[in-house]
């Protein structure tokens, strides 16, 4: 029975790379202290470039069967974007919806071409005005926001 396709060991964005196993961030192949929240924080925003997620799912991610307010959730995205520096500003904010990770996977470049593995591009403004256009729609579920920023 096929379970699917196996469980990611690494994610990376722009000069990061986040070691699941080790529950490690690296930035430029040097580890960055971070803490437990923030690293499971970033962890849910980076396995889902470009979709919205709610706050209320980031909560439930990284606050599993603990209640607490929104605030906290703000005080960890304002440490993870000032550990990311100037790459923080990746993290967006779509008011009344959630958060996003706007660095994107970069498209698959040919075997010859010189291209680092696991090289990434930010979306474009364009590509983030379309997340805040689409979910902008009460109606919009959260598999039809990921549909907007291609």
């Amino acid at each position: 029975m096929d379970s699917g396709p196996p469980a990611p060991t690494r994610i990376a964005f722009l000069d990061f790379e986040l070691l699941l196993a080790q529950r490690l961030l690296l930035r430029a192949g040097r580890p960055l202290p971070i803490g437990a929240r923030a690293y499971d924080l970033l962890v849910l925003l980076a396995s889902q470039p470009g979709d919205i997620l709610s706050n209320r799912a980031l909560m439930a991610g990284v606050w599993p069967h603990t209640v607490v307010v929104e605030a906290n959730l703000r005080v960890q995205i304002a440490a993870l974007r000032k550990l990311l520096g100037d790459a923080g500003s990746a993290i967006v904010n779509v008011a009344g919806r959630g958060y996003a990770l706007t660095a994107l996977p970069a498209p698959q470049a040919a075997p010859d071409a010189q291209a680092p593995a696991g090289a990434t591009a930010p979306c474009s403004a364009s590509m983030v005005a379309g997340l805040v256009r689409c979910t902008s729609k009460p109606a919009a579920s959260a598999r039809a926001t990921s549909a907007c920023c291609p």
